[in-house]
């Protein structure tokens, strides 16, 4: 009887051991310590076998995938923060102004900027000698504007920049040139080889060489129009001095010609006058007017352009603005065989 009791309080005792293990896994929670831990997420003092009861009744298996469990946690949580932290890449540049008062005017012809560093947005263009009134300089190296618009200190100087230095100052318009001059203007063409002269033989010997290159027998005249500018395309407009000698003074618009041609850049008496010789030479009635060009910012600077009649229309050619308009990040041939209809209005005869 006595061993018929001690074999059953044996078995009670083996089912009590496996209810409290039940007890404890039934629903993949663990208590460790009193505390309640979530499957994949152990507190400090199960971590090192997972979701427990009595370290030493739990199977291995179950700590390997708890153990897997939170190594995905980990990875998914580092995901997130990543790209969290990637727009922080694209922050617009930023500037510091400081007050300055003063009158300043401008040593090229630029547009100005919406914002104060290099590749912003541009708004306004300014010629050479335009006088502008600054507010404030930044840490980028930009005047401020009274309008709020930005210019690169570069292209900003205290005097007026000095386009040339001639005999003539300021060529007459071909308009009110006397009557004898005109005649002249317009007087048979004296052809050299296969092409005209430009009436100074430097100027010929440069330009000659030039056009077998640029120009085929198969071309239209429109194309024959466009070799020629768009090899003028090719020099930078840059502010010079020129200085013409008092014996050469009749030969003033052939120097601007020869300048450009030798240095690769000028002014806008430069590329104007050398497109109107070397279209001359191929046969075009081209002329060189004088006037100005209205600016953004009120009036207008002087300015040189050129013009042909083709079939009862007067066409606009401006080597020169379109050159400063490529520079600023505009494309296209906005200047190129354009009406008085399509852009007249920027343009003032003297």
């Amino acid at each position: 009887m006595k061993r018929l009791t001690n074999e059953k309080t044996a078995i009670i005792l083996a089912v009590s051991v496996i209810l409290s293990v039940t007890a404890c896994s039934a629903d993949g929670v663990a208590y460790v310590d009193g505390n309640r831990s979530e499957p994949g997420f152990s507190s400090s003092a199960a971590a090192t076998s997972g979701t427990i009861c009595e370290e030493s009744t739990l199977p291995a298996t179950v700590s390997v995938t708890t153990a897997a469990t939170t190594t995905k946690a980990k990875e998914t949580t580092a995901v997130l923060t990543t790209v969290a932290s990637t727009p922080a890449t694209t922050a617009e540049p930023k500037w510091k102004e400081t007050k300055k008062s003063a009158e300043m005017y401008l040593n090229a012809s630029v547009y100005s900027r919406t914002k104060a560093y290099l590749g912003a947005p541009t708004a306004d263009l300014y010629m050479i000698n335009d006088k502008v009134k600054i507010v404030a300089v930044t840490d980028t190296d930009y005047y401020k504007l009274e309008n709020g618009r930005f210019i690169h200190c570069d292209y900003l100087s205290s005097e007026k920049t000095v386009i040339q230095t001639t005999t003539v100052t300021t060529p007459p318009p071909e308009t009110t040139v006397p009557a004898a001059v005109t005649t002249a203007n317009k007087q048979t063409p004296i052809k050299k080889g296969k092409y005209i002269s430009s009436g100074y033989e430097p100027l010929d010997e440069k330009i000659q060489p030039i056009l077998d290159k640029i120009i085929t027998k198969n071309m239209s005249d429109k194309q024959k129009l466009r070799a020629v500018y768009d090899y003028l395309m090719q020099s930078s407009y840059i502010e010079r001095t020129l200085l013409i000698p008092q014996n050469k003074k009749q030969y003033a618009e052939q120097l601007y010609a020869c300048f450009i041609i030798d240095n690769k850049y000028g002014v806008c008496y430069d590329f104007t006058s050398a497109f109107k010789y070397m279209t001359r030479s191929l046969g075009f009635d081209t002329r060189m007017i004088y006037g100005y060009h209205t600016n953004p910012a009120g009036g207008a600077g002087e300015h040189s352009w050129a013009e042909i009649d083709i079939k009862g229309t007067t066409y606009i050619f401006d080597p020169a603005i379109e050159k400063i308009l490529i520079n600023e990040g505009y494309s296209g041939s906005s200047r190129f065989m354009r009406t008085y209809n399509e852009i007249g209005k920027y343009y003032i005869f003297n």
